[in-house]
């Protein structure tokens, strides 16, 4: 698979034979290249997770934010990195770039940062299974004249936000964590990331829920128009994750969280 960077990615499990072959034509060719290791978990495991952290994929994100008009209200906000600013508006996508009106066009399920946008009918089957801790807000394309239309899509809205994670989480970058309030600016540094819990810290927890942690590169100097905002992850129960299997969505990663003792 060819990203939107041209970097070439090839997925083997690590006892496939042509692992080896791969890297024995790299040697020969003096080809650079790096390797990431990367879980993967059976139906039956995803099916028995107490909860699971989506990870969203590169190739369904559409630019969108508070750069092309979606208002936030920073009262609650921490003043350097913005985590904990409450969206107030309906979510504004790029309507103009070709490629984002294309995935636009396309895709059942498209990304924003770590907002995750679903056509009506995955809306509808969400809401007639009863899922908890949903609601959902609207969703506006912003054209070349800057008009803006509303798209036959909505947005997932989570207010219920779990505790931090527990230390025993791995696979996250604490090197960009806010020196203010310590929750914004964490990135996942690895393809597999575990978040681990709490088992206290879980009561009350939703079928759909959001991270503490806010992820993502910050951009942020007081003007919503020019910054880049980061967001908090998306943790759903197994039946959020059997609503998207069964309606073909496919691209996200759903990784088991880890429920550890109380400390």
């Amino acid at each position: 698979m060819r990203d939107v960077h041209g970097d070439i990615y090839v997925t083997l499990f690590e006892d496939d034979p042509r692992l080896t072959v791969l890297r024995q034509l790299l040697l020969a060719y003096r080809v650079k290249w790096r390797e990431f290791q990367e879980d993967t978990f059976t139906d039956e495991e995803l099916d028995a997770a107490r909860l699971l952290l989506v990870t969203i994929p590169d190739e369904s994100m559409v630019f969108g934010g508070p750069r092309l008009g979606t208002q936030f209200d920073l009262s609650n906000a921490c003043p350097v990195c913005a985590a904990g600013a409450r969206q107030t508006s309906a979510l504004m996508l790029d309507g103009a770039d070709p490629e984002d009106v294309a995935k636009l066009d396309t895709y059942r399920v498209v990304t924003c940062y770590q907002e995750i946008v679903v056509d009506e009918q995955l809306a509808e089957a969400l809401e007639s299974e009863g899922v908890t801790g949903l609601s959902f807000r609207s969703v506006y394309a912003v054209r070349k004249d800057k008009r803006q239309v509303e798209l036959p899509r909505r947005q997932m809205w989570a207010e219920h936000a779990l505790p931090p994670v527990s230390p025993h989480s791995i696979g996250m970058n604490p090197r960009d964590v806010c020196s203010s309030c310590r929750r914004g600016g964490f990135y996942f540094s690895q393809l597999s990331p575990r978040l681990a819990y709490r088992a206290r810290d879980l009561t009350g927890a939703m079928d759909v829920n959001r991270t503490w942690e806010w992820y993502g590169y910050v951009k942020f100097k007081g003007d919503l128009s020019e910054a880049v905002l980061p967001g908090p992850a998306f943790l759903v129960s197994p039946k959020v994750w059997r609503i998207f299997k069964d309606a073909g969505v496919t691209g996200f990663k759903w990784l088991p969280i880890r429920v550890v003792d109380d400390e």
